[in-house]
């Protein structure tokens, strides 16, 4: 894509978000009442017309057969469905002959295939031991041509990656795959192929664009706002939508609790917790919520009267937050292109290309780079 193609990508959701921040731009959970004069499918029905005149800045999914075909079983042997279609959609979408640096390998599950289709060498940079051990003990036994180095990327020294190397990473999170940016970059390496994922695994607060032009934005992202990029629940079983819907009801009550305690109404977010941590029981999710704020736990008895108050209001919740939801692509366009416009900037083309199925992973987009 040319700068000018990528730029008016970029202004088209820069304007759209802009404009109706006051649909996405805020919390549901601390919102007590429809706050729009217009209803609900109207609201809906006005946004689809106007999302559809988007444009779509992602190149299609290159569907290549011979990258399954030509891998033998024992090969992907404890890599789990998903994850293996992921690592076909990358292969199938990656075009280098250069010599390849894996970035947060993990066990080098993309790696090692990587290095045994294209008959590439593959060094595999991890900070956890076990994993590099692991990662490493595989490699030999398939005799390829994968050596693992155990590094915390985050500390890697200034331009530190080998200038001839085509760097990979799938779903590298927040601060490391920006990380990784400012490294390539740096280190003018030939080529780049990263999926990114969980935009606000950040350090900072607040959300600092990479770009130029993005950095020109008025629009300011939070934290929360980034998490909205990334909530999407297509590849959740049943037994984690439960969970999800639990946790909704169980922080809803405890809300509408404490607001009653302490007679303040303003929203007080309490800390994330693992979703296991909803099969228990809800006195005992109230109570340690209650000692995270320091306020008297409830009695037993008044917890049915908040659990029905919780379920009115959470229908509140699920409508506000499906207006919210048509917002999540565009804020990750938005996310996408400034990525993809920091690269160009610094000497790259730069193309987005689909490189998986949604229902494989809703983080489904590629960022290939090349240096000029």
């Amino acid at each position: 894509m040319t700068t000018d193609t990528l730029r008016q990508y970029f202004e088209h959701y820069d304007q759209l978000l802009l404009q109706h921040q006051h649909y996405w731009q805020f919390n549901p959970f601390a919102t007590r009442q429809w706050p729009w004069p217009n209803s609900a499918e109207q609201i809906q029905q006005q946004l689809h017309h106007q999302l559809s005149q988007l444009p779509n800045p992602l190149q299609p999914m290159v569907t290549d057969k011979t990258v399954r075909l030509a891998r033998p079983f024992w090969l992907s042997n404890g890599i789990t469905g998903r994850k293996l279609a992921q690592i076909d959609g990358f292969l199938a979408s990656f075009t280098s002959q250069n010599p390849v640096v894996e970035w947060c390998a993990g066990k080098g599950h993309l790696g090692r295939l990587l290095s045994f289709q294209r008959e590439l060498p593959v060094t595999s940079l991890e900070w956890q031991a076990n994993l590099c051990a692991q990662g490493q003990a595989l490699a030999e036994r398939f005799k390829l041509s994968q050596r693992f180095n155990q590094v915390n990327v985050m500390q890697l020294a200034p331009a530190s990656l080998p200038t001839d190397s085509a760097v990979v990473a799938l779903h590298a999170c927040g601060d490391l795959h920006r990380r990784l940016l400012e490294q390539v970059t740096q280190s003018g390496c030939c080529e780049l192929f990263v999926a990114p994922c969980c935009y606000h695994l950040q350090a900072t607060e607040d959300y600092q664009p990479l770009s130029a032009i993005a950095g020109q934005s008025l629009l300011r992202l939070s934290k929360a706002d980034l998490k909205l990029a990334v909530q999407q629940f297509i590849t959740a079983g049943q037994r984690t939508q439960r969970l999800r819907n639990i946790e909704q009801l169980w922080r809803l009550v405890f809300e509408l609790y404490r607001t009653e305690v302490t007679g303040c109404d303003h929203y007080q977010p309490l800390p994330s917790l693992a979703k296991q941590q909803f099969s228990g029981e809800l006195k005992d999710f109230i109570n340690w919520a209650c000692a995270q704020q320091r306020i008297p736990q409830p009695q037993s008895r008044q917890l049915p009267t908040f659990v029905e108050q919780a379920k009115q209001r959470l229908l509140l919740v699920r409508a506000l937050d499906q207006i919210r939801q048509l917002f999540r692509q565009p804020l990750e366009y938005w996310l996408l292109l400034d990525r993809a416009l920091f690269l160009q900037q610094c000497g790259y083309q730069v193309r987005l290309q689909q490189f998986c199925e949604v229902s494989d992973s809703p983080r489904n987009t590629l960022i290939i780079a090349r240096r000029h």
